[in-house]
């Protein structure tokens, strides 16, 4: 049976998760977020404890009851993770740091927190956070069963954080395709999925591609969230690699010169305008549009998978969307 995604305005007032900034994190997250907030302070608690408050909306049902606080814990030392690699390299362009952050997770070559030019902190944060990270994991009764797909799902999202850098690096590189392809990883739902296969004691190993492709669908779905509710404050910043932006450069609504007369002088008289005219586009609207297409798109699996609820995992991603689109008009 076909689910029919509810279109939400672009504009929305009350974020369903307005409540989320009085949680308190967990004691197994709580201590890796006060070492961040001592060494690396990119961004405030807020992040933390949002993510923390709508990861019930997206876990897949078959998590057994009783993991249910260690898939969270998992999930918020997970996105901890990816954004300290991610302000790395879009935030302070850190080539350098980046290429020993990207090694963390692997065997490889450990990464060198002593190399001239890296910044150490930064590395030595991340390999204790990985560390918690993978102790989480590693605790789920089904981990090994699902260890080297962690492990391949993590390497797609550290690889859509060095496509980021590549785009600072080479702005005339951004397209619409490759973001598609690459940049929608940063969102980190495969390894999410995952972690909740590791504690899902009744899901059946055979449906696995048939989830793959819901979380496919429901990973496009949060990037074009992520998209509408950040390309302004991005664009400020002189940073024109949101999908919002780039449909709006390829369409012909603004032009290199426009976006490169932000990045040489981010003020309100080069910003400002170029806000106005992509908002004036309606480009956020073909989004939702296309955030509703995919949410369709998806419900096609429902009737193939019997090990965990499909249309839950869909219908958990609107009062997100909607959290994200509210919080674009806060910002």
């Amino acid at each position: 049976m076909e689910i029919e995604a509810k279109r939400p305005p672009l504009e929305i007032e009350s974020d369903p998760f307005s409540d989320a900034q009085r949680r308190t994190l967990s004691e197994t997250v709580r201590p890796l977020a006060d070492a961040y907030d001592e060494l690396i302070a990119d961004r405030d608690r807020s992040a933390w404890r949002w993510f923390d408050a709508i990861e019930p909306e997206f876990r897949l049902s078959c998590v057994s009851d009783e993991y249910g606080q260690r898939v969270r814990d998992a999930k918020v030392l997970a996105t901890m993770f990816i954004t300290v690699i991610d302000d790395v390299a879009e935030c302070h362009s850190d080539r350098t740091t980046l290429e020993e952050l990207l090694l963390v997770p692997f065997d490889s070559r450990p990464a060198d927190p002593t190399r001239a030019g890296v910044d150490g902190e930064y590395v030595r944060f991340q390999q204790d956070l990985w560390d918690a990270l993978v102790e989480q994991y590693a605790a789920g009764p089904r981990a090994a069963e699902f260890a080297d797909l962690f492990r391949f799902d993590v390497r797609q999202a550290l690889q859509s954080v060095d496509y980021s850098a590549l785009l600072a690096q080479y702005p005339g590189l951004v397209g619409e395709r490759e973001l598609r392809t690459y940049d929608v990883y940063n969102m980190m739902l495969f390894p999410f999925a995952d972690i909740d296969l590791a504690n899902a004691l009744a899901f059946e190993s055979r449906e696995l591609s048939a989830v793959r492709n819901v979380v496919a669908h429901g990973q496009r779905m949060a990037r074009i969230g992520n998209w509408i509710a950040t390309w302004e404050r991005e664009l400020a910043e002189g940073d024109y690699s949101s999908a919002v932006v780039v449909r709006a450069l390829e369409s012909g609504v603004v032009s290199r010169a426009d976006l490169q007369a932000i990045r040489t002088a981010p003020t309100d008289a080069t910003v400002d305008p170029i806000v106005d005219r992509i908002r004036e586009s309606g480009i956020e609207d073909e989004f939702i549009d296309r955030w509703c297409h995919e949410y369709e798109l998806a419900t096609d699996y429902c009737g193939e998978i019997d090990s965990l609820d499909v249309r839950a995992y869909l219908e958990g991603f609107e009062p997100i969307f909607r959290s994200q689109l509210a919080r674009r008009t806060s910002a």
